[in-house]
């Protein structure tokens, strides 16, 4: 694969609900098919979501990650706090299964969403009238990067949490540390392979190609222990995926009678305050 998400000729109907849900446009017809514009997409997996004939395939680590990276042992699993949405009911379990499948340790994205928190507050405090912009999902980065040029110096300078942990691993575990980020955005795919952070995270997988993974190995959530994730372990980070959940770890005041903070959530929103 050329991108991060493609079309599958074979399955696609032509139906182009992809075509109409993008975002960035990047999607064209090409001999009577839906064909992603690689150097339009901002990795965001919306046309994923709306195609009806599982037409899209998405850029895949799963097989480098069970076939080279595990294998090498000293591997870190940095597991997204979001997690419970995938795996209900199975908080003391997911470790347990991880370590099973061969990672050496199993640590929270949480505590790294901890960490860089107080940047943002630092980044407001000091930033005078400036707006900020901030998400924590890579897709709304790359759409400013991409069509709002004139907003990129409005971008908060601070790294993902995913980018901050993978940092602390290798600081503190050591460089020889293979570290690989599991979260539920397609989008991590595009950010872990961005230059600037390059060598930072070694593979990122969704939790459904996680979920293929334990189907592989033929793991049972209710055979195994219940452990819990390794240290450092996060504390208000665990928040950062809910609505808000930013100004909540950091601490910053919402007030809406301020007028200072506005909060939005889902595509439409997003575009409309861009």
């Amino acid at each position: 694969m050329h991108g991060i998400v493609e079309t599958i000729p074979d399955l696609c109907k032509r139906c182009y609900s992809c075509i109409r849900e993008c975002p960035a446009i990047a999607i064209r017809v090409q001999n009577g098919q839906a064909v992603v514009i690689t150097e339009r997409c901002i990795s965001c997996g919306h046309c994923v979501t709306v195609c009806s004939q599982n037409a899209k395939a998405t850029l895949s680590d799963v097989d480098r990650v069970v076939n080279e990276i595990l294998p090498s042992g000293n591997v870190v699993a940095l597991v997204a706090p979001s997690f419970p949405a995938s795996f209900p009911d199975t908080y003391d379990k997911i470790p347990a299964a991880l370590k099973k499948i061969g990672f050496e340790k199993v640590c929270e994205a949480a505590f790294g969403a901890d960490m860089v928190s107080p940047m943002y507050l630092s980044e407001i405090e000091n930033g005078g009238n400036k707006t900020i912009i901030s998400s924590a999902c890579p897709a709304v980065y790359n759409y400013v990067e991409m069509y709002y040029s004139q907003l990129i110096p409005n971008l908060a300078t601070v790294v993902s949490p995913m980018v901050a942990m993978g940092r602390y691993i290798k600081d503190h575990f050591g460089e020889d540390k293979k570290v690989v980020f599991i979260g539920p955005c397609i989008a991590k795919k595009s950010e872990y392979k961005d230059e600037e952070v390059e060598g930072v995270i070694d593979a990122v997988l969704t939790f459904a190609e996680l979920k293929d993974i334990f189907e592989r190995n033929k793991i049972t959530f209710s055979n195994l222990d219940d452990i819990s994730f390794d240290p450092p372990q996060g504390l208000m980070g665990k928040s950062f995926p809910l609505a808000g959940g930013l100004i909540k770890t950091a601490d910053i005041s919402d007030d809406i009678l301020e007028k200072k903070i506005i909060v939005v959530e889902g595509r439409e929103k997003v575009e409309e305050i861009l």
